[in-house]
């Protein structure tokens, strides 16, 4: 079935209570989720701004086709955005990349009146033919948390925002080209890692507020694809533990890491959010620096 069918069979499956019903698409993954209220109270709480940061995160300002737009999270994460449909009651559809440096992947939210129930059957397709199942699945996953999160938000009034993910990770894809991002010492010109003289010994967290190094543990690169390290972070009771990868991607590569750990420091919830953002600032730039370094690879010129 093609993603740009109509969406009909969410209609008979999804619940009229807010549980979202997901499938993954050739190219895509799709949720959809019947709401009690009807496309123009929807509307306002998919792109007005005050709206949308109850449940879902901050956008820098109001929403404008081919205006770039940011949706923040209060733990670090962010997705630079840009409109290419606003159609009110009906239709939304954006670009985005998560980070800002991510692929560029395509959502698209579609209104539709019940009218049985005099609700709306909300639908959310996004598109990115480069997933795995298993990142598809996860992807689905979020987008069904996503709108239950909407769902709460409208049948109670209440704010419904996470504060905290476990994760920080992204990905950056860089051009075909002699650049290998993982290859010893190379990687020490994007990774903010510093030696003491004899091994990687820590990590540098630097953003606006300033330097700041953590002490690595359980360094491993193998084969120049895959890069495992625990940070020490002062008074937590775990070590964040990060996983770099390197994958081929169409022509090119895929630079990806996954740093995980972020909910169990058992530090206080502020803090650990502190800590979260800088870090996530900091893998930004270094994914930011490692693409600028391909693309000089790939053309010296």
């Amino acid at each position: 079935m093609s993603d740009e069918e109509p969406v009909e069979s969410p209609f008979d499956v999804a619940a009229p209570d807010g549980e979202p019903v997901g499938e993954l698409l050739p190219g895509a993954v799709r949720v959809a989720v019947r709401l009690l209220d009807p496309p123009e109270t929807v509307w306002p709480a998919l792109t007005e701004p005050a709206r949308v940061g109850r449940w879902f995160g901050d956008l820098a300002g109001p929403l404008r086709v081919g205006e770039g737009n940011r949706l923040g999270f209060e733990d670090g994460d962010f997705f630079t955005v840009r409109p290419t449909v606003l159609a009110p009651g009906r239709e939304m559809a954006y670009d985005w990349r998560f980070l800002g440096v991510g692929k560029r992947q395509t959502v698209r939210w579609t209104l539709a009146a019940d009218e049985a129930t005099g609700g709306t059957l909300l639908t959310v397709t996004d598109h990115d033919d480069t997933r795995t199942p298993a990142e598809a699945g996860q992807i689905r996953d979020g987008w069904t948390d996503f709108l239950i999160r909407l769902a709460t938000h409208l049948r109670t009034g209440h704010g419904t925002r996470y504060a905290l993910r476990d994760d920080i990770d992204g990905a950056v894809d860089l051009p075909a080209g002699p650049y290998r991002p993982l290859a010893y010492p190379a990687l020490l010109d994007w990774l903010p890692v510093a030696e003491d003289g004899f091994r990687p010994a820590w990590f540098f967290v630097v953003d606006d507020e300033g330097p700041r190094r953590f002490a690595l543990r359980d360094w491993e690169l193998s084969d120049e694809r895959r890069l495992v390290f625990a940070v020490d972070v002062p008074g937590a009771r775990t070590h964040p533990a990060c996983e770099v990868t390197v994958t081929a991607v169409g022509s090119g590569q895929r630079l990806a890491f996954a740093h995980r750990g972020w909910t169990g420091l058992g530090l206080p919830e502020s803090r650990a959010q502190e800590l979260r953002r800088r870090f996530t600032a900091t893998w930004v730039a270094a994914l930011a620096t490692a693409r600028d370094h391909a693309r000089r690879a790939a053309d010296p010129a």
